[in-house]
C-alpha cells in the first residue's frame, strides 16, 4: 500500500510533511531517530521542514500508530516505525546504539505478572540500558591503561 493510501487508512490527510515522515520511516526501518536527528537529516535536502511542523506531524503519526515514540528515561524521545511487531529495546549508555529484540519468555512473564496483579495490560516498553560490546571493548581498554 503506498504512503497516501496508509495515511488516509489512518484517517490523516496526506501533507507533504506526513508522506515525507513515513517515506522516510519504511526506508529506515527498526532505526530510531530523535525528532532533532530527523530534523537534521530531513532538511539536508533544502527541504524547508521547521522543527514545529515535524513535531506536529510525528504526534499525529503516533496518535495514528503508524509511528511508535519511545521514551528511554534519559529525557530522550525516539520514533521508530510501527510495523505491528512487539520488542524491547537495548541501550548502550555510553554511545547510544539502540537494539530491539524479542523474547517470548519475557512476554509471558510479563502478562503473568500484569495476570497477577488483575491488571489489564493496554501497552507495555522494556527498555535495558548498559553497554554494547564495542563500547565494553573501549572501556576495557581505557582502564587497562589508566592503571600501568
Amino acid at each position: 500500500m503506498n504512503t497516501h493510501r496508509i495515511l488516509e487508512h489512518a484517517g490523516l490527510r496526506p501533507t507533504f510533511p506526513r508522506v515525507l515522515l513515513l517515506e522516510f520511516f519504511q526506508q529506515h526501518a527498526h532505526e530510531h531517530f530523535t525528532a532533532e536527528h530527523l530534523y537534521k537529516r530531513l532538511n539536508e535536502d533544502v527541504r524547508n521542514l521547521s522543527l514545529g511542523t515535524l513535531y506536529r506531524a510525528l504526534g499525529l503519526l503516533v496518535d495514528a500508530k503508524l509511528l511508535h515514540g519511545v521514551a528511554f528515561g534519559d529525557g530522550r524521545m525516539v520514533y521508530e516505525l510501527n510495523d505491528g511487531k512487539q520488542h524491547d529495546h537495548l541501550v548502550c549508555t555510553a554511545c547510544g546504539a539502540i537494539r530491539e529484540f524479542f523474547d517470548a519468555e519475557i512476554e509471558k512473564r510479563q502478562q503473568a505478572v500484569a495476570d497477577s496483579f488483575e491488571f489489564e495490560v493496554s501497552g507495555r516498553q522494556l527498555v535495558v540500558f548498559g553497554l554494547c560490546a564495542e563500547c565494553r571493548k573501549t572501556a576495557v581498554r581505557v582502564r587497562t591503561v589508566t592503571r600501568k
